[in-house]
């Protein structure tokens, strides 16, 4: 079977074998019994080596084999079967790097409590080692792209938090700015991380799971926890945890993953037993947290023990110098993606490239390109194959005040939907109030929380209309 564990006994006294293959035979998990001459074969992999003698002469013996199958597999586990009155069966475990030993007769409780502990700690080695494949790849600096004052900020800022890799980043930005690419950077620039960088939407799973994808769960925990299941954090030890959308986790979630930052300790669903692990947790929003935290849709808390180091990614309109240098970028890719090395760009769709405001940042950009390039049949891409309207400064409506204090709109040419207004009206009012939504809303006569809804759904962010730039200190 492909996921059973390869178990290897070595053990010359014929009784003892039969024993112990007894046993092995009733682990609770896929074993597959090897024998010596199975290490001669191509693909055999030992995760757990039981060797069992009674003296000097039969360990000395059974060296040769020991030392195979150490070459097979390197991080296979060594568990000692040895006699009661062995004096130095501690010496010898230490002397040949062996996990534990068992005294002869071996007791059957013993041996598969010892045993099922030792595959537990096989199966999270490997999955760590499996997500460890999926998340590797070569985050280099100029995949983050641009030379704009704010993202060379922003990356001197990053250099400065990988120093640490145990230490809490809060990640802010709009939809669409790149904030995993960020998180995967810090995480690859740690010089002390050695484990996977994992990531999760925790927007993407309903509360009753995001709970056990985080945590795990022992079996029986809840109904349907038939097995154990290792959580993220566990898997993530050694490396980077990194929690996107992270205003979305439900209050009790929030409490457990506090406790957790604070310990560094956690249990899994329906376990008794605390885990000790070193998982840096880089937690990403696009939402102004501390509005959410005002509002008590997010613990005080929490959100100060994320905040430990924050960084905001600029939106494509804070560095829009940069637009030339990702599109080309990106374009490049994609020629060499779809087998086209000899696409142009016309002047006329380049200057729509760098003119429009990209309301969905570098995703949108980079999604813009991808389609362009892929659909385009003609030597060159022309405005019609990029799937944007560029909008007019025409287009907005305008308000003049009355002397007797009636509002008068001078609208432009052409259909003006209400839409279009409601949003001019927004847009100047938080220009008015430096982005301060709470005196927006006054000023508009409506609620903060309506108005928060009318962003959402117009896309506008506050902030851009009053956080300075940001200055990194000494």
């Amino acid at each position: 079977m492909h996921d059973a564990y390869g178990i290897l006994l070595i053990e010359a006294n014929d009784w003892d074998a039969e024993q112990i293959r007894a046993y092995v035979r009733k682990l609770s998990k896929p074993v597959r019994l090897l024998k010596a001459t199975d290490l001669d074969g191509s693909g055999v992999r030992v995760d757990v080596i039981l060797l069992g003698f009674n003296d000097a002469v039969s360990l000395q013996t059974s060296r040769s084999t020991l030392e195979k199958a150490r070459a097979v597999s390197p991080g296979a586990q060594l568990i000692l079967c040895v006699p009661r009155d062995t004096g130095d069966a501690d010496r010898r475990a230490l002397e040949l790097k062996a996990r534990a030993f068992l005294y002869k007769p071996i007791d059957e409780n013993t041996f598969h409590e010892l045993l099922e502990q030792t595959l537990a700690s096989i199966h999270l080695r490997r999955e760590r080692q499996e997500h460890a494949r999926a998340s590797k790849r070569s985050v280099k600096v100029d995949e983050i792209v641009g030379t704009s004052a704010a993202i060379k900020r922003v990356l001197e800022l990053i250099d400065r938090v990988a120093e640490s890799s145990s230490t809490s980043v809060l990640l802010l930005g709009e939809s669409g700015v790149g904030k995993s690419l960020f998180a995967h950077t810090i995480h690859e620039r740690a010089r002390a991380s050695t484990g996977p960088f994992i990531e999760i939407n925790c927007a993407a799973l309903p509360t009753s799971l995001l709970e056990s994808e985080l945590f795990g769960y022992e079996p029986g925990a809840f109904t349907d926890a038939r097995a154990q299941k290792i959580g993220l954090i566990e898997l993530a030890d050694g490396g980077t945890l990194f929690l996107d959308e992270i205003t979305e986790i439900d209050p009790v979630t929030q409490a457990k993953l506090l406790k957790f930052l604070d310990t560094k300790r956690f249990r899994r669903l329906g376990g008794d037993r605390e885990i000790a692990v070193e998982t840096r947790v880089i937690a990403a929003s696009n939402r102004e947290i501390k509005d959410e935290v005002r509002d008590g849709r997010f613990r005080e808390d929490l959100y100060y023990r994320l905040n430990v180091v924050e960084i905001r990614i600029p939106s494509l309109r804070e560095r829009r110098e940069d637009v030339e240098t990702i599109a080309n970028h990106y374009l490049e890719s994609y020629k060499k993606k779809f087998g086209k090395p000899d696409l142009k760009v016309s002047a006329a769709a380049r200057t729509m490239i760098r003119d429009y405001p990209w309301p969905g940042n570098v995703r949108e950009l980079v999604n813009v390109l991808e389609r362009a390039v892929l659909l385009c049949t003609e030597p060159m891409i022309e405005p019609h194959h990029l799937p944007i309207e560029m909008p007019t400064g025409a287009r907005r409506a305008t308000a003049v005040r009355r002397s007797d204090g009636r509002i008068e709109l001078e609208l432009p040419t052409g259909v003006v939907t209400l839409d279009e207004v409601e949003r001019a009206l927004i847009e100047a009012t938080l220009k008015r109030t430096r982005g301060n939504v709470s005196r927006a809303a006054d000023l508009m006569g409506t609620s903060r929380g309506a108005l928060r809804n009318k962003l959402t759904r117009y896309k506008i962010e506050a902030r851009s209309f009053h956080r300075p730039p940001f200055v990194l200190q000494d």
